[in-house]
């Protein structure tokens, strides 16, 4: 990288390791994907974040999903803060922290895991009931089932597809966090897939749904 003293040269070859890396991940090789764009971030320039957002932004969150399937958490952690302090929308962090949620679950955090992603669920605008009554799950049963009772098999099977993508978002947290809810707070669990299926009669079907 120092010998590349052109900036704009800096950013190609930048971005010639992108595209090196995502072919990478395709073969599912996340070790070798994680080099290119490591090898890719070492060509940006100081003010990389300003000057080219977009190449930087997909750089650093292929790196930390990289980071994340191969167990590299000290730089999955370098890469993920240097994303959410940079990022310049909530919307553009949610990739950065749906892997983090991930590695919180994968390391056995539950209540941590749990903790963050309604969090983010709730930024979405989607809110998880904290009660586990029986009555209040059954309340929320009664009211999906209602939505559901408007349709006919055939309908769902040709329902419109999401497009929303704060409620995409919103699926994969909601599909990631079932584990979590399952193993740490049972009781809890079912309100995360009612969820999943009131999103999926309101917005569209999506391919978690």
């Amino acid at each position: 990288p120092s010998a590349v003293s052109n900036p704009a040269q800096g950013a190609t070859i930048a971005n010639l390791n992108l595209l090196a890396g995502k072919r990478a991940v395709g073969m599912s090789d996340f070790k070798s994907a994680f080099t290119f764009f490591d090898h890719g971030i070492s060509f940006l320039r100081k003010n990389h974040w300003k000057e080219h957002y977009d190449l930087s932004l997909e750089l650093f969150d292929y790196a930390a999903k990289c980071s994340f399937f191969i167990g590299d958490n000290i730089n999955l952690k370098i890469l993920s803060e240097q994303i959410l302090t940079y990022a310049r929308s909530f919307h553009d962090k949610l990739n950065v922290m749906y892997i983090t949620v991930s590695a919180l679950s994968f390391a056995a955090k539950l209540p941590e895991s749990i903790e963050k992603g309604t969090w983010i669920l709730s930024q979405l605008g989607e809110d998880i009931p904290v009660s586990s009554l029986d009555s209040d799950i059954q309340m929320h049963v009664v009211q999906t089932r209602l939505m559901l009772n408007q349709f006919q098999d055939s309908d769902l099977l040709n329902y419109e597809v999401m497009t929303d993508r704060s409620k995409m978002m919103a699926m994969r947290f909601l599909a990631m966090l079932e584990t979590s809810f399952m193993m740490a707070k049972p009781s809890s669990q079912a309100f995360v897939t009612i969820k999943m299926v009131q999103l999926s009669i309101s917005h569209g079907m999506s391919r978690i749904s």
